[in-house]
């Protein structure tokens, strides 16, 4: 694996069958002008799947706010993802975690890329303080602040348990 490498992680063909399926469902109902995007819970649930997988995260079996998983090493775990090329959404009142992974899908591609991985809390900090809702960090800003990210801070890639080609 080349030292970029471990930014891109490949997706099971069953991603690139949903976007293939998709592309049906869009077309079949194009009358309704309706998108039927690939969002909400099944890209976070993706993207839990696939930072377990690549990192070698242990996902939590009893949900915990902001807390998504834990690292080999102890380390909590918040991970976020998108398909729609958008920065991570937080909302208040969940809990902290202590890492976070960011990641952007290319469904097209099945391929994620790793936007973020280091402390969660650098990221957080430019959240607008007592917010509602749902605020976004900007993906440039989360690309700066992964610049800044200490090498041994980052979680580290692992062998893939499942093979990208079933």
């Amino acid at each position: 694996m080349e030292v970029n490498d471990w930014r891109r992680i490949a997706l099971p063909d069953a991603v690139r069958a949903l976007v293939a399926a998709h592309a049906v469902l869009v077309a079949a109902f194009s009358s309704t002008n309706l998108r039927f995007t690939l969002d909400g819970k099944f890209v976070g649930d993706l993207g839990e799947a696939t930072a377990a997988d690549a990192f070698g995260l242990q996902l939590c079996r009893v949900r915990t706010a902001g807390v998504d998983a834990h690292a080999p090493d102890g380390r909590s775990v918040q991970v976020k993802a998108t398909g729609i090329g958008k920065g991570p959404a937080f909302t208040p009142g969940e809990g902290r975690a202590d890492h976070l992974i960011f990641l952007l899908f290319d469904f097209d591609r099945a391929l994620a890329h790793v936007g973020y991985n280091g402390p969660e809390a650098p990221v957080r900090a430019h959240l607008p303080a007592g917010f509602i809702g749902t605020k976004r960090v900007s993906i440039p800003k989360v690309r700066e602040l992964d610049a800044a990210v200490e090498d041994r801070l980052r979680l580290r890639r692992v062998s893939r348990k499942f093979d990208p080609s079933s």
